[in-house]
């Protein structure tokens, strides 16, 4: 399997979790390069992380990844969480919610990073209100620190990981201020997968 992304983003990241927990070896070939973009444009029309070969196939999107990733080894005993009836489609809402989150906070770091003042962009203040109401709706859906009494990762837990784990190395929002967040991220942080795919120091 070839991967194209980058080892930072928390899309990228969920992927690179699940490969490691069901034992899918692969090769990262990095977005972040002038080369590994290029690859990756190559094989992908939307230019979007991640991007996938595998079996013969290329295919884009994290979300699409997993399921192809999760029905491969769908007998593997160690991967995701898998809801059903009602509970699935709240597990929908949870990633929904958790992207759109770290989607608005990437929209933020990238014009910040232009030289845009951010204080000064009704969007970008919008982006920012938007990244507080999420984490607080998801902070309410908790049961300590999972979102279902059964108590094992699944892509909800996992997306919510990944992403507090962005905005706390991009400093787009102070997780370690907030108890419940860090608390998550403490009693995740230790999980395997996690520390394999730890974010570099800067």
């Amino acid at each position: 399997m070839k991967l194209y992304g980058s080892i930072t983003s928390p899309f990228v990241r969920r992927v690179r979790y699940l490969c490691h927990e069901l034992g899918q070896s692969f090769e990262l070939v990095d977005s972040l390069t002038d080369a590994g973009q290029s690859a990756m444009r190559e094989k992908n029309p939307i230019w979007k992380e991640p991007c996938a070969e595998i079996d013969g196939l290329v295919i884009w999107d994290s979300h699409t990844i997993i399921d192809y990733l999760t029905e491969k080894y769908a007998d593997s005993p160690n991967g995701l969480r898998k809801p059903t009836g009602v509970e699935k489609w709240r597990e929908r809402n949870l990633v929904s919610a958790a992207d759109g989150c770290v989607e608005s906070a990437i929209n933020v770091f990238y014009l910040k990073k232009d030289g845009v003042a951010v204080g000064d962009v009704a969007y970008l203040v919008k982006q920012r209100a938007r990244v507080e109401s999420i984490l607080t709706w998801l902070k309410s859906q908790l049961e300590g620190n999972f979102f279902t009494p059964e108590a094992k990762i699944g892509l909800s837990e996992l997306t919510l990981y990944c992403i507090l784990d962005w905005l706390r190395f991009r400093e787009m929002y102070p997780v370690g201020d907030d108890p419940v967040l860090s608390a998550y991220m403490q009693f995740h942080s230790s999980q395997p997968g996690l520390v394999a795919t730890r974010l570099p120091e800067k």
